[in-house]
Order: C-alpha cells, then sequence, then structure tokens
C-alpha cells in the first residue's frame, strides 16, 4: 500500500529478499478484509545521500474484487523541527504486472515552516503532494514487491531517490496457494 511518495530506503534489507511473483503477491492482496491494518517504515535516501524516515498507518475501509480502498496517515521526518503529516484515502487496484494507487481525497499539514523566510520552501512541500495526488499513472510494479512472513517490502528506485518500504500487516494472513 504505500509507494505514492517514498524514494527508496536502504537497501540492505533486500538483499536476502527476492521479488515475488505476481501471482504470490494477487492471493496475498485478496485476503485483505475491511479493518486489517498496516503500518509502512520506510527509509528514503536521496541523490546527494541525504535522508528521510517516514512512518505510515493505515487500515482498509472497503474491498471489491482487486480493489482496496484505505485510510492512510503518513508523517515524514524531515529533519529535527520539520514534519509533514499526509492524510489521504486511497485507492489501490491489482493489475497484472503492478498494483496502483489513486488518491480520491488527500489532505496535507506541514509543520515547522511557518516563518515566512521558510514560505517558499513550504510552497514546494505543497506543490510536489499536488502533483502526487494529482497522478493518475501512480504504479508499482510487481517486481518491487517482496513478501513477507509479516507483511512486504517494496523498494523502489527514482532519479531522485531510492525508498524501501518496510510494511507489517495485522492480523497477517499467509496466503494460499490456489489449486
Amino acid at each position: 500500500m504505500k509507494s505514492w511518495l517514498l524514494p527508496l530506503l536502504l537497501l540492505v534489507p533486500l538483499c536476502s529478499q527476492a521479488a515475488s511473483t505476481p501471482k504470490e503477491i494477487k492471493a496475498r492482496f485478496s485476503q485483505f478484509k475491511v479493518g486489517d491494518k498496516t503500518i509502512c517504515l520506510d527509509d528514503v535516501t536521496y541523490a546527494n545521500n541525504s535522508k528521510m524516515k517516514v512512518i505510515e498507518n493505515g487500515f482498509v475501509v472497503s474491498k471489491r474484487k482487486n480493489v482496496l480502498v484505505y485510510q492512510s496517515n503518513t508523517l515524514f521526518l524531515l529533519g529535527n523541527d520539520i514534519t509533514v503529516n499526509i492524510k489521504a484515502i486511497i485507492e489501490s487496484k491489482a493489475g497484472k504486472t503492478s498494483f496502483s494507487n489513486q488518491f480520491k481525497q488527500a489532505m496535507i499539514q506541514v509543520n515547522g515552516m511557518d516563518d515566512p523566510a521558510r514560505a517558499g520552501e513550504k510552497a514546494k512541500i505543497i506543490q510536489s503532494f499536488e502533483d502526487v495526488i494529482s497522478d493518475k499513472h501512480n504504479e508499482t510494479p510487481y517486481s518491487s514487491v517482496a513478501l513477507t512472513e509479516k507483511g512486504y517490502i517494496i523498494t523502489q528506485m527514482e532519479s531522485h531517490s531510492t525508498t524501501i518500504s518496510e510494511c507489517y500487516v495485522t492480523p497477517y494472513k499467509k496466503a494460499e496457494n490456489p489449486k
């Protein structure tokens, strides 16, 4: 569920994790139920080697075949005194080779940048948020997903950053192989 704004995390945890097959991912995706919760801990590393921590907490609010709608609260820690909090309703659809995420509702709150001298920086953060929520083609390829015992890991590499999202699902249900 987490993949829409996070650059890549540290690659070390993935050295032992292989990407899961689309069949395995779809099986796990189909097991989500209304009320299931996720928490994702993300490490983002930018091209200039600066780092950012992200915490996402979400839960499934509705489900249809190959579609999950979940509520998400994401906290971006941008240093000691700056945080960005995003609350959103996101629709996630499982496709053949990837899942897509589309924002249905979203709100941003930027704390720690109220000084008028930082208005330009704050505007850039808000503009970046608006760009992400207006993106209708936000997809995460299944090759970026590795299922784990307690959830999943998503690794995304972009031109400006790398994000590794380690997600835990409660309650956890092991995927059953269809016969």
